[in-house]
């Protein structure tokens, strides 16, 4: 029998031993390239629709054949979809990927801000900026973004790679994934893992697994 949190039975050890994290799911697909050829055909269908029908050639099929390839290549594209179930990560987990983020790349991000200084004061010298003052902010503000986006994308690639838990990704996985399938379907893994770790189970139970407001137990004769 299932214990009921409220009633006198019920264990809330066992309860919390029983969590699981919360895990989303997402479609990406491997053949977005189809898209162009989909959206020529589509277009093809359109103008193929705009032709008066006496207008149309006795051999014109009214764009059937048309019809037919798109259908083809939705089908190829569904074929190469896949879905992956997406977790998130705790404080611990995520401040692990941090650190160790930082001191790997310190000496890119160095060289990164380096030169973001570097072109601070080439743009100064453009723009006749000349205060020193203005020219230090403008220094430190370009190279500390210049920095923390080699830290931030950095840390993007390994909270998916730890985060997505079905199909198991590495983290060398991840990056040649970012530039097979561009932002738009990584961002949907990223979306995912928002979901997982800030959104709260929505549960809609169907009517027929509710017990009756006068259910009282006992069966009806």
């Amino acid at each position: 029998m299932t214990e009921t949190p409220g009633t006198d039975d019920f264990n809330l050890d066992n309860w919390l031993d029983g969590i699981q994290r919360t895990e989303r799911s997402v479609t990406l697909y491997a053949r977005p390239d189809l898209l162009a050829d989909i959206d020529e055909l589509e277009a093809q269908l359109r103008t193929a629709a705009e032709v008066h029908e006496e207008d149309r050639s006795l051999s014109d099929d009214g764009g059937a054949k048309i019809q037919q390839r798109l259908d083809a290549l939705y089908i190829d594209l569904d074929a190469s979809k896949r879905i992956f179930r997406v977790s998130f990560l705790d404080d611990e987990e995520q401040q692990a990927i941090e650190v160790a983020v930082k001191a790997e790349l310190k000496d890119e991000a160095d060289k990164a801000a380096a030169e973001a200084r570097k072109e601070a004061k080439e743009k100064c010298k453009r723009l006749e900026i000349t205060q020193p003052n203005d020219i230090n902010s403008l220094a430190r503000t370009m190279a500390n973004t210049a920095a923390e986006k080699i830290f931030e994308r950095e840390v993007s690639i390994r909270t998916i790679a730890a985060a997505v838990v079905s199909p198991k990704l590495t983290v060398g996985q991840v990056r040649k994934l970012c530039t097979k399938v561009g932002d738009a379907q990584i961002r949907l893994l990223s979306m995912a893992y928002t979901r997982a770790s800030n959104e709260a189970p929505q549960v809609t139970v169907p009517k027929s697994s509710k017990p009756s407001p006068t259910d009282d137990g006992h069966t009806s004769s």
